[in-house]
């Protein structure tokens, strides 16, 4: 096993997903801002067959199934907390939607989905894997892809130096700390930051710049693409596949 798949056990360690899933609303910034440029990008062409990525609790499915009521799709995570959460999600939606297992570092994903898809879609789990590796998948992604569907990645990228990610740490920071205390927490700012710093999950990540996967993206052969949403470290960005 190599070491990305040595630091990405973690996330099948329950105590770990438990604290992921529990707190994703409340850590991640302008949350609905990103849904919202999410399905501005995806509405484009109204998509019929969605596959989420390293889908997590299956919050982007989930709210790509809502947006488009006669849309289907799959859900892949390699996680078994995850995927628990995953499945209570989405049972709402009936048999529109799937989810399952297989890991990302591989490309024998491919082979537990039944593509092709309108769109993919992608929230904060692609950075947990080698760059190497992102850019295959990338390819693989594409494949996957009908002509003129989208891959939309919501991500945590890298900063371009050491100055700019000190302010996205203080950024967290303090947006953390506003929203533990609205909840009624007894906490310190600086406890805030120590804590976001020092989280078990922060080794597994291997962020790289936006700029950088953009370029991934057209050397693989999609068109269209942008970053359409930035915020320091958290970015949304895609293309498309070509007619």
């Amino acid at each position: 096993m190599n070491e990305a798949s040595n630091i990405n056990e973690v996330w099948k360690q329950a105590k770990v997903a438990a604290a992921f899933l529990n707190e994703r609303s409340l850590s991640i910034p302008d949350r609905p801002r990103q849904l919202d440029v999410l399905l501005r990008v995806l509405r484009r062409d109204s998509p019929g067959r969605f596959l989420d990525l390293g889908c997590g609790d299956g919050l982007l499915l989930a709210t790509v199934l809502e947006a488009f009521p006669s849309s289907t799709g799959e859900a892949l995570d390699f996680s078994p907390p995850m995927l628990e959460q995953a499945r209570h999600r989405l049972s709402t939606f009936g048999a529109r939607a799937r989810v399952v297992e297989a890991d990302l570092q591989s490309p024998d994903w491919r082979n537990s989905v039944s593509g092709p898809y309108d769109a993919v879609v992608s929230g904060f789990a692609i950075h947990h894997l080698t760059d190497g590796r992102k850019r295959a998948l990338y390819a693989e992604i594409l494949e996957l892809l009908t002509p003129g569907g989208a891959f939309v990645n919501c991500e945590h990228v890298s900063s371009p130096s050491a100055g700019i990610e000190k302010l996205f740490d203080d950024a967290m920071a303090d947006h953390l700390w506003q929203r533990r205390t609205q909840r009624g927490e007894t906490v310190t700012r600086d406890q805030v930051l120590h804590e976001f710093l020092t989280r078990p999950d922060r080794a597994a990540n291997i962020c790289a710049p936006v700029e950088a996967q953009c370029q991934w993206l057209r050397d693989v052969g999609y068109r269209e693409v942008d970053c359409f949403w930035k915020y320091f470290e958290l970015a949304i960005f895609g293309g498309r596949k070509t007619n």
